[in-house]
């Protein structure tokens, strides 16, 4: 018996009813989307919270009882201890997506929220929690005193790159670049010492506003994961594409690749390869809506479910016509 096979001998019994609650905290990123399961909610908060104990309670034996998925728990806990980057933990592990609840509730969900083996926010995971994870880093940050960044944080046991160390760090509110994770530094810049006492207060540029700033301070066209990775706050990468493309102020000169509309310089004439704009091709192909995981399936390059569902919330050529499906956004037919 495998691990995923010892965890659907317990999700396999989950009914419809006891499932219209789990999904509440199963998919606590979605919660609009599964507003049509209230109407088979139990009547009373109690009955919820014991449907849920009742579950949790079985997971946590399961994973407790010493078979494969007591081992394989343990690795992921020891692999992802104390933060690793989500996406990258699902390319090394694709377990972590097999749907144990029909028709798509994905291990991870099960195992993050119910139990217990690591927590998922955004775009990390983390052992035991992204709070701890944030906590150890400041730890380790306080105690540079001239020594290298890069090296203290390895030594308190982040096995990150250079580029996911500088993602991590800005997480938890500090501004770094690369080349400085590899210097002697006494101390990392927090976010907030870098804006004047003056300015403190005002609007928080948005993520077109920084896009700008920093197209216009390097002079040249940039990549979007360039400019995610110099932008000065964390952004998602599927939503800010859209809006740059959206944005009259910006042009893209070669495939996710920015310019300012002022430099004057020729626009890219091929077609998008944006993952909201290929699950459009598919929709019209294929005539019909199509589920979040038929159009994963159907795109080119890889994509976590997460990172799709982002880009396509987020296209304003598509709208959720049910839970995970989407269609063509229809144009607004004037009277």
């Amino acid at each position: 018996m495998d691990a995923l096979t010892e965890l659907r001998a317990v999700t396999d019994a989950v009914t419809y009813g006891e499932l219209a609650v789990l999904r509440r905290r199963l998919w606590a990123d979605e919660a609009d989307a599964y507003r049509w399961f209230g109407q088979y909610l139990p009547t009373t908060l109690e009955q919820r919270r014991e449907i849920e104990a009742e579950f949790e309670s079985r997971v946590r034996q399961v994973i407790a009882r010493g078979g494969p998925l007591t081992d394989w728990c343990a690795r992921l806990r020891a692999e992802i201890a104390p933060v690793v980057p989500f996406a990258g933990l699902l390319t090394r592990h694709p377990a972590l997506e097999y749907p144990v609840i029909v028709p798509n509730v994905a291990a991870w969900r099960v195992l993050a929220r119910f139990g217990g083996v690591f927590e998922v926010a955004g775009d990390w995971a983390a052992v035991p929690d992204l709070a701890s994870a944030v906590g150890t880093t400041r730890s380790a940050v306080g105690e540079l005193a001239g020594q290298v960044p890069a090296e203290v944080l390895a030594a308190w046991g982040f096995a990150l790159d250079d580029a996911e160390l500088v993602s991590w760090l800005s997480y938890c509110g500090y501004r770094v670049s690369a080349g400085e994770l590899h210097q002697p530094r006494r101390a990392l810049h927090r976010v907030h010492d870098r804006v004047a006492p003056v300015k403190r207060g005002s609007r928080i540029p948005s993520a077109t506003d920084s896009a700008v700033e920093l197209l216009r301070q390097t002079g040249e066209p940039l990549h979007l994961d360039e400019i995610l990775r110099r932008l000065p706050r964390r952004f998602s990468r599927g939503p800010l594409y859209n809006r740059l493309n959206a944005d009259g102020r910006f042009v893209r000169v070669a495939p996710s690749t920015f310019a300012l509309t002022g430099w004057d310089v020729e626009p890219y004439a091929g077609p998008s390869a944006s993952s909201a704009d290929n699950a459009a091709r598919l929709i019209e192909t294929g005539g019909r809506p199509l589920h979040l995981d038929e159009i994963r399936a159907g795109l080119d390059k890889p994509i976590t479910r997460e990172g799709l569902r982002n880009a396509l919330n987020a296209s304003d050529k598509l709208i959720r016509v049910a839970p995970s499906t989407y269609d063509l956004r229809k144009p607004v037919q004037r009277q």
